[in-house]
């Protein structure tokens, strides 16, 4: 039970770290990242995220489009 939790919580931090990094990318675009929307087994959606999913900003996806990754990664 311990060891499911602190895996839990290991997921939530990289999560609110990748979180940080993405919203670092839209203040300053010439910040570059080696990850893109699929390497985090996203979708580019236009518009809106569904509720299920986390909102990662544009992170390799095209103009008008948001990278969208499940919950449950």
């Amino acid at each position: 039970m311990l060891s499911q939790s602190l895996k839990m919580q290991e997921r939530n931090v990289l999560i609110l770290h990748l979180r940080h990094l993405s919203d670092a990318l839209i203040q300053s675009e010439a910040i570059s990242f080696p990850w893109s929307c699929a390497s985090l087994n996203g979708l580019c959606r236009q518009g809106v995220c569904l509720p299920s999913e986390l909102y990662f900003g544009p992170l390799g996806c095209g103009k008008g489009f948001l990278c969208c990754v499940s919950h449950f990664l």
